[in-house]
């Protein structure tokens, strides 16, 4: 469908006075000011009062802490004190739900801040959660999103030297394990898809030296020869 964006008060565009036509979630043709589109707009979209921009990208989240970002034990703390606080938090009451409902404002959020591109390192993984990228592909997808999911992961806890509290770690063949169903899933290399995966452990004090460093070069040469073998959106 050819979509008009017509007469907006602004654009951030040489030479688009008049607007942009959008076919197939494309811009295909900039509209002079006092012009029209070089062939017929199935819709016109009234812009008059709108200004057009292209949308913003964000890099890096972590959605799951939006539902607690206003915890009263954790205002004002520095970084390992802070994480200190809601590890706890987290590993307790973390479910497929309340992530769905983080996710969902969060990148809700994001829309209505003018982003339509955006990346979540999601590390953090209790018992029941293991559809976490899952559920981020599906509410990226609701809402008309571009989404980079990105696999983070943690094995270490704080009894092996890390700061994770248990019931919040998987050990190494899980996360390979799912790293490699998630990219078989959601992995799109097409030009122009809407998802696509990356991999991501999680900070040094909280992965071991075995999976940051052996078990990333296992699971980047298992994804390179997967991605290769075949797309699962239909990429030839």
């Amino acid at each position: 469908m050819r979509i008009w964006i017509k007469d907006p008060i602004a654009i951030l565009a040489e030479d688009a006075g008049c607007g942009v036509v959008v076919d197939d979630g494309r811009i295909v043709e900039l509209v002079a000011r006092g012009a029209g589109p070089a062939a017929r707009a199935d819709y016109v979209f009234d812009a008059s009062r709108h200004v057009v921009i292209p949308g913003l990208i964000n890099t890096h989240h972590h959605m799951f802490q939006t539902l607690t970002r206003a915890h009263p034990a954790a205002l004002n703390k520095e970084l390992f004190p802070w994480l200190n606080v809601l590890f706890p938090i987290w590993a307790k009451h973390l479910n497929p739900e309340n992530f769905r409902l983080a996710t969902r404002l969060a990148l809700t959020e994001l829309l209505i801040s003018g982003c339509t591109t955006v990346s979540d390192h999601q590390y953090f993984y209790t018992p029941g959660l293991e559809g976490a990228m899952d559920i981020q592909a599906e509410e990226a997808a609701a809402l008309g999103l571009r989404i980079t999911l990105t696999r983070g992961s943690l094995n270490l806890t704080i009894e092996e030297g890390g700061n994770a509290v248990p019931g919040s770690v998987q050990d190494a063949d899980e996360i390979l394990a799912d790293s490699e169903r998630v990219i078989a899933r959601w992995h799109d290399r097409r030009e122009g898809s809407m998802t696509q995966v990356a991999l991501a452990p999680c900070a040094p004090f909280n992965a071991t030296k075995r999976l940051a460093a052996n078990d990333r070069d296992r699971i980047t040469r298992r994804a390179s020869r997967l991605s290769d073998a075949h797309s699962p959106r239909g990429d030839p």
